[in-house]
């Protein structure tokens, strides 16, 4: 079975910088979600979160530090071998203890 995907989401300001979720292979979808620390100090055991909601999948990073002024890119994998067409609301979260950024998107499987 081979999932086509459709999601293009570019934010300009705070943690989450830009969210893409892409074909990868047959049955292997890829979220890439870029984080961003805009602030003046630096950011430590920062994770990216992805949930969705009516799949009840939850896919996230390890922990990770980002210097004040940094990017970085996570990419976060789906085996959607099992995963039924149709479009699904995603939570995607990037938080540590001290921050917490939250941004929902459609991922609409084909």
């Amino acid at each position: 079975m081979r999932h086509h995907i459709f999601l293009a989401v570019f934010l300009a300001l705070g943690l989450i910088g830009a969210i893409r979720v892409n074909d990868y292979g047959n049955d292997m979808l890829f979220f890439h979600v870029n984080v961003v620390n805009d602030g003046a100090k630096d950011l430590d055991d920062l994770r990216v979160r992805v949930l969705i909601y009516d799949l009840g999948l939850i896919l996230q990073t390890g922990n990770f530090d980002l210097q004040d002024g940094d990017t970085d890119g996570k990419f976060l994998f789906l085996d959607a071998e099992d995963v039924k067409p149709g479009t699904y609301l995603a939570r995607i979260t990037v938080s540590n203890d001290d921050v917490r950024e939250v941004r929902h998107r459609y991922v609409t499987i084909a």
